[in-house]
């Protein structure tokens, strides 16, 4: 593993785990406890889940960019043991997330990484340092379906779901793409996607369970990445379309020779024409690309028709305990019921299942399950290859970043010169789509966008925070008084309503899901 000018050997690597596993037991950490781990993606962050996992604990991984009321908020619904937290770099008051934390749920145990601690809490340096402690005699898990660590869903709702999964289910979706890429120790792995989603995990173990090398940066910016590519060598790399379109941006030849890549590997949302074509031609690179979500249900393809066709593909993952997908099926459903509709048309895409998804915190699932809805909309062509159209659900897909609108304007309504808000997604050449803050203002000065974020900023992640602010006179709604969403974004864009548009830096946007 390389991050930072800093390489750990495989054998490092697990004396570091049996450091930390041991840490961990020292603080009493038992069989099925929750560690919420808020780290980058770096060594650290796996150091982390493999520590968790020689305890029997549940690895709980939590974005980087989660507020200090967001992060307790993941805390109680765990019910976590333990938090190990590093701080954003740059953040004005470093520990505020962790005092957040402790102050809500005192007995708590916090383990701080980057920054100097504060009264009761340590250094994750230090407990790395105390040298390898031997695991456990005994294996700890004896039921198959012992959870080993919990996946937030991207949040088609306001509040993100944890899915409940194993360790061997996980190993073999990893092994899904395997399959299609072979990797060998011989390969060089980039990873800068968040490893505390289900995408770059995935990714990251099937680095590791290969014998290849991994190279982590810990955010995405076009030039470093590239510049890595060239100077690693790296063969293997993951990009989300969002990525895709700033890395052929960015891409000169003459600077960035990228003739090692053999593959890239895509998830998280519609790739255009023009990215498979750029992958192909202008990083000479085949592209398996990946659709799915954080319950495990999975269809993959690196036929190149398939992709420049705008399919997702035909190849469905089969769980080996059949739980997901145990006929490889997939259909388009009548939303409104469990009928599978025709050929070519437009329905919900749902996968074949035996047993329900799990969630943490919410009751056991009990009976069978005929089909997992996904809330995507799509079709089936007459070859059975799945097209992704849309989606039911209420979200923005901001680089592959799914936001909620709801929760976005739950946010909003609490700013004092907004009378009545709503979220709309808005066409970006970038992004996919941009978040757009649709306001009524109050009798008040008009708040600028900076405004606006700074405001939401103390309780939304960074990805969450509007894009473009949009002031109309009033919000269309229908005859029971709900928002109408479509009319809105008739009025917005398609009508061209004048919108403020924030311009990030290319380094912070989308870390990729």
């Amino acid at each position: 593993m390389t991050h930072g000018g800093r390489t750990l050997s495989y054998g490092e690597l697990w004396e570091q785990i049996l450091a930390l596993s041991g840490a961990y037991r020292a603080l009493d950490i038992r069989p099925g406890d929750r560690v919420v781990c808020q780290l980058p993606t770096s060594p650290e962050h796996i150091i982390a889940a493999g520590a968790a996992w020689a305890c029997g604990a549940i690895h709980v991984g939590a974005h980087r960019d989660l507020t200090g009321p967001e992060l307790a908020a993941l805390v109680g619904r765990t019910q976590a043991a333990v938090i190990v937290f590093q701080p954003t770099p740059g953040a004005a008051d470093a520990l505020a997330p962790v005092r957040a934390v402790r102050a809500a749920h005192p007995d708590t145990a916090a383990i701080v990484h980057g920054h100097p601690p504060q009264d009761g809490e340590q250094p994750l340096s230090q407990l790395l340092l105390r040298g390898p402690v031997p695991p456990p005699r005994a294996p700890v898990h004896s039921d198959p379906d012992d959870v080993d660590l919990l996946l937030l869903t991207s949040g088609t709702t306001g509040e993100p779901k944890a899915v409940m999964e194993t360790l061997p289910a996980l190993w073999a979706k990893m092994q899904f793409f395997a399959d299609v890429v072979a990797p060998g120790p011989d390969d060089v792995h980039l990873m800068y996607l968040p490893v505390c989603h289900a995408f770059g995990l995935k990714l990251t173990l099937m680095a590791l369970a290969s014998g290849g090398r991994l190279v982590f940066a810990d955010q995405f910016s076009a030039a470093h990445a590239l510049r890595l590519v060239s100077d690693e060598q790296v063969t293997i790399l993951p990009a989300t379309p969002t990525h895709l379109a700033l890395l052929l941006r960015d891409l000169d030849p003459g600077r960035h020779p990228v003739g090692s890549l053999r593959w890239v590997v895509s998830a998280a949302a519609a790739l255009a024409p023009n990215l498979s074509a750029g992958v192909y031609d202008r990083l000479n690179a085949e592209l398996l690309y990946v659709y799915g979500c954080s319950e495990g249900f999975l269809t993959q393809t690196a036929d190149r028709d398939e992709i420049r066709g705008g399919s997702v593909g035909t190849q469905v993952f089969r769980s080996p305990d059949a739980t997901i997908a145990p006929d490889g099926s997939v259909a388009i459903l009548d939303p409104d019921r469990d009928l599978p509709l025709a050929a070519g048309e437009i329905g919900e895409i749902a996968f074949g299942a035996s047993r329900a998804v799990r969630y943490w915190g919410e009751p056991a699932p009990t009976g069978d399950a005929a089909w997992y809805r996904t809330g995507d909309l799509g079709r089936l062509d007459e070859h059975g290859r799945l097209i992704v159209s849309g989606r039911i659900k209420e979200v923005v897909n901001r680089g592959g970043l799914k936001v909620a609108c709801g929760e976005v304007e739950a946010a909003l309504a609490r700013h004092p010169a907004v009378a009545d808000c709503a979220v709309i997604p808005a066409p970006d050449p970038i992004l996919g789509e941009a978040i757009c803050a649709c306001v009524v203002l109050r009798d008040t000065s008009p708040p600028t966008l900076t405004d606006v974020r700074c405001e939401l900023g103390e309780r939304l992640a960074r990805q969450k925070l509007p894009d473009e602010l949009c002031v109309v006179e009033s919000l269309p709604r229908t005859s029971v008084g709900k928002l109408d969403r479509a009319a809105l974004a008739a009025l917005v864009v398609e009508g061209d309503l004048p919108r403020t548009r924030y311009r990030p830096r290319a380094a912070s946007v989308g870390d990729g899901r």
